[in-house]
């Protein structure tokens, strides 16, 4: 990911204010900027499950829990599944650490053997269909950091024929007034992240009826590019379009050994992608001794909360630094080990200052 502010823009414009002491202004003081994932990771990888099945209840949320994993569970909130049925153990599956997303209340779709056909509803249908889930997952587990929504069927518009492009648009408006993210279903591609489209996030393709070598070699393009891949699970050891227990067992096993992806929920991926593209990194007051930056975060801290990992290269002769966040000092999760090497600290969102000191050798 490109550094947010050229490194020669910020040089121009120290020497222009004055920022700089005599001495300072004639090093490369470099400019921070956010790693792609956090601590460095060199990729990243969400699972999601869709439908509120029982099996994600029995086998799915175990086996995450099993590997120190957190999943995201796009969750039907009508009265014929295990949402109403068995509340107690969603709010237990949430309280683990686990997203609970938005799949509407009935799943109106548009393919003709699904019961609830979208073709049939009128706009007002549609927007009652997000809003009351939506509504129903904060009351009933009190989540106030937004929530994220997967469509059903990936149909990202409902109607007859005829109206089906305007309704897109609508489908889009009423999902940004209760979600501040939205994955697909039609749309197979891992996620690049300078180009996310946060209402319309594609996944890595069918997983039904797969084995873990076969979904090990979709995770390859995604590893190989910095990228984050979704899955998209329905059936875990049994109900519709499903894969075996022990497919997302060994799927689960190697994600908690390879610590180089990150494996999060859809929503924190999202936070991430987000807060990363909208900081702003400018610079402050700075020394021979002292590197200060300014830091500005416009998106909404009630649901962009995730921090974000910050690299530095601290200029010649600078080897050993100390960090201050707000004034706070704050250790590295990497110090460098020579002159000039890369350091990384993690901050957190609403962060105003950020601030590297030399220390003497």
């Amino acid at each position: 990911m490109r550094p947010l502010i050229d490194r020669r823009q910020f040089l121009g414009a120290a020497a222009a204010s004055g920022i700089f002491s005599s001495a300072a202004s004639a090093q490369t003081i470099p400019m921070p900027s956010v790693t792609p994932w956090p601590q460095g990771r060199t990729a990243a990888i969400s699972l999601t499950f869709d439908d509120a099945m029982q099996t994600h209840l029995d086998n799915a949320g175990p086996i995450l829990m099993k590997h120190g994993l957190r999943g995201t569970f796009f969750v039907i909130t009508g009265a014929l599944n295990s949402w109403q049925k068995r509340i107690e153990d969603w709010k237990e599956l949430a309280a683990e650490g686990n997203e609970i997303g938005s799949h509407t209340v009935n799943h109106p779709c548009l393919l003709k053997n699904i019961k609830f056909h979208s073709q049939s509803y009128t706009p007002e249908m549609m927007l009652k269909e997000i809003q009351d889930s939506c509504q129903d997952i904060v009351r009933r587990l009190g989540t106030h950091r937004g929530l994220t929504f997967a469509y059903p069927c990936g149909d990202m518009t409902f109607g007859p024929p005829g109206q089906q492009v305007r309704n897109q648009a609508r489908y889009l408006d009423y999902l940004a007034e209760y979600c501040f993210a939205a994955r697909g279903y039609n749309s197979w591609a891992p996620v690049v992240p300078e180009d996310l489209n946060p209402l319309s996030v594609p996944v890595l393709g069918w997983t039904f009826g797969r084995d873990f070598p076969s979904l090990l070699a979709t995770m390859e393009p995604v590893r190989q590019g910095y990228h984050w891949g979704v899955f998209v699970f329905h059936g875990v050891g049994g109900q519709w379009l499903s894969i075996k227990s022990q497919t997302l067992d060994e799927l689960a096993g190697y994600l908690k050994g390879h610590g180089e992806i990150w494996t999060t929920t859809f929503g924190d991926a999202v936070r991430y992608i987000q807060e990363a593209k909208a900081l702003v990194i400018g610079p402050g007051e700075s020394t021979t001794h002292r590197a200060r930056f300014v830091l500005t975060w416009p998106l909404d801290p009630a649901i962009y909360d995730v921090p974000l990992t910050i690299k530095w290269r601290p200029p010649l002769p600078w080897r050993a630094c100390k960090i201050y966040a707000d004034g706070a000092p704050v250790a590295p999760l990497k110090s460098p080990t020579a002159a000039a090497e890369t350091m990384l600290v993690d901050v957190r969102p609403q962060t105003k200052t950020l601030e590297f000191e030399a220390i003497p050798s």
